[in-house]
């Protein structure tokens, strides 16, 4: 299919392709195929899964009572630091799942003291008090 095009933009364009004209109008015109996954890095992939290592619940034995129970490194390691260094880990990991709340400014004065309602909307409307 191809499109008439005229240069409507400026004088300077004399060749305006029918391509050109479907990227203006915002259609897709090369690239990748919609729907193709992105290629896999390898140390992406590695880190992925050393991470889910990390998190993963396995079968551990207590080396003083000999009683086996369930838990990852990530539980071990949390329940050998001291309770005010595990509360600041938890809290730096905390920034990954929640959005920083960050403080708004905002200008509540009001310049027109004396304006009714009625007064502001005759004075938008433009309509002169005769």
């Amino acid at each position: 299919m191809v499109a008439k095009v005229t240069p409507y933009l400026c004088n300077d364009i004399l060749s305006l392709t029918a391509r050109d004209y479907d990227m203006a109008l915002g259609k897709k015109t090369g690239g990748r195929q919609k729907g193709t996954p992105n290629k896999e890095n390898p140390l992406k992939g590695y880190i992925r899964s050393h991470s889910m290592a990390y998190f993963e619940p396995r079968q551990r034995m207590n080396e003083k009572t000999g009683e086996e129970f369930m838990a990852s490194d990530f539980e071990l390691d949390m329940a050998a630091l001291a309770a005010d260094d595990r509360v600041a880990a938890e809290l730096k990991l905390l920034k990954f799942h929640m959005p920083e709340m960050k403080a708004i400014d905002m200008d509540m004065t009001v310049s027109e003291v004396g304006k009714t309602i009625e007064d502001r909307l005759t004075e938008l409307a433009g309509e002169d008090d005769e």
